[in-house]
């Protein structure tokens, strides 16, 4: 029992070790190269855990090799963009100036029903108005509407607007994020001083929130 459990926390830190040096793309943008990676690493991973007379090292190596073949992979086909065509997929546009193509949609294996499912997630409706839609190498349709049917921005409608970034989360339930207040340029002693001014103890703060602006934001914890 404790061998399977040392087995497991070894197999555990190795590929959380892999997934960080193979990047975050990892996680929620796999390619077909990535997803045939990441699907042999799962794999080579569950054997030694299942079957205790395999040894670790018969999972550890392949799954090194394979982490390295993805990293160098990664990094050739940054400096031979034509190893794409060999290793990987291009983009396909499925819609081109409000008009489907059929070829397309074909060799991607995508009926007219999933394609009008994409578009209505995208809240179209009515695809002559889509100046492209393109199915991306991570299998997620992009759905970029013609000029009159997008939704106006500040600058469309001569609004001027200041920016103000984003929030980051400075407290989390009473404790500081020093992570945060480095990404803003704030040191610990002028958060302490935001609180006193706000009359607002640390320890009775959920989140705390400041963007770019130093704007604040403080929700409390629940009584």
């Amino acid at each position: 029992m404790v061998t399977i459990f040392l087995r497991t926390v070894i197999i555990y830190l190795l590929l959380i070790f892999s997934m960080r040096l193979m990047g975050k793309r990892q996680i929620g943008e796999l390619d077909l190269f990535d997803l045939i990676t990441t699907l042999l690493i799962s794999e080579l991973a569950s054997l030694p855990i299942t079957d205790s007379s395999i040894p670790l090292s018969h999972a550890i190596i392949p799954i090194i090799t394979l982490v390295t073949f993805e990293v160098v992979t990664s990094f050739l086909l940054v400096y031979f963009p034509r190893l794409k065509n060999i290793l990987s997929t291009r983009p396909a546009v499925l819609v081109r100036k409000g008009q489907p193509d059929r070829s397309a949609m074909l060799k991607s294996r995508i009926s007219a029903d999933e394609l009008m499912s994409e578009l209505r997630q995208k809240d179209v409706t009515d695809i002559s108005e889509v100046e492209y839609a393109i199915l991306e190498q991570n299998g997620k349709i992009t759905v970029i509407q013609k000029a009159p049917f997008k939704t106006p921005n500040a600058a469309a409608l001569g609004i001027k607007s200041e920016e103000s970034g984003i929030y980051h989360i400075v407290v989390c339930e009473g404790v500081i994020n020093k992570n945060s207040l480095k990404s803003l340029g704030m040191s610990q002693e002028e958060l302490l001083q935001k609180l006193k001014a706000s009359s607002v103890p640390l320890k009775s703060i959920y989140i705390m929130l400041i963007n770019d602006a130093k704007e604040t934001k403080i929700i409390k914890k629940e009584r």
